[in-house]
């Protein structure tokens, strides 16, 4: 008897296990994200100016919503507006190209369902990247590619920048951030190490100027990304911009509105 009551209770559990069991979530408010930005190229004088806008996704969510409808556009300290147009969902490109202006303020404004979002920034120049230099190095036990793009760092300036390697056999794009503390008046360089690039692979090397925020905000975005954790290692949060919500600040965009002259150069690993 006592068998008969056990093997009844153990198909009970079973059985019981079957349900599924759905817990409900609670999803945060949908919020604004920017990634708006003037670059100006410096060996080529051409210029890209773009104001991407997205929603925040639940954690679960892997697809990103852009934000469609938004009225965007920028405005300088004399009061002249460039107005943007929607190419396509989300992304959004002037009708008139910005000048290039290192003198005065720009204001993006954007108005999106019924709130109002602002963020100011000024063109900041940066140093053109002089050479670049390879060397082979050993990487875990295999032969990688080191590239340094060096640059010179004007006297008695203060001089925040980033560089950007990308390649299209390369998983990422690799960065590293700038600022003059120690190299005013001499050389810096931004460099790459990968193990997965060979002779004829083409990387294209950029230096972003940066203003001092822009400088902050770009170090802790590249730290969250690029940290492996461990025990000390703080939980990532959510980074705040230069974008405020002038309805309600408590409700400000993520991302940032940033405007960089540009070195850029083509390098082919040899």
């Amino acid at each position: 008897m006592k068998k008969l009551l056990l093997v009844f209770i153990t198909n009970l559990i079973f059985f019981s296990c079957e349900d599924v069991v759905e817990i409900p979530l609670n999803d945060s408010k949908e919020i604004l994200i920017v990634d708006a930005y003037i670059n100006w190229i410096k060996e080529t004088n051409k210029t890209e100016q773009k104001v991407n806008l997205s929603l925040s996704s639940p954690y679960f969510k892997k697809t990103s919503q852009p934000a469609t409808g938004a009225s965007v556009y920028i405005e300088d300290e004399n009061g002249k507006i460039y107005q943007f147009t929607e190419e396509n969902s989300g992304n959004y490109i002037p009708i008139d190209t910005i000048p290039y202006d290192t003198e005065n303020s720009y204001t993006l404004n954007i108005q999106y369902k019924n709130q109002t979002y602002i963020g100011e920034e000024s063109l900041k120049t940066v140093s053109s990247i002089d050479r670049i230099e390879q060397e082979s190095v050993e990487l875990f036990g295999n032969e990688a590619v080191q590239l340094e793009a060096y640059c010179f760092d004007p006297i008695e300036e203060n001089n925040y920048s980033y560089f950007e390697f990308t390649s299209t056999e390369l998983d990422f794009p690799e960065y590293n951030i700038f600022r003059d503390d120690f190299s005013s008046g001499g050389e810096y360089y931004g460099f790459l190490l990968d193990s997965g690039l060979n002779k004829g692979d083409l990387v294209k090397v950029r230096q972003f100027g940066l203003s001092n925020f822009g400088y902050n905000y770009w170090y802790l975005l590249i730290l969250q990304n690029t940290q492996q954790g461990g025990p000390f290692v703080g939980t990532p949060v959510n980074l705040r911009g230069n974008i405020v919500n002038m309805n309600n600040s408590n409700e400000n965009a993520f991302g940032y509105f940033r405007m960089s002259e540009v070195s850029e150069v083509d390098y082919v690993i040899k």
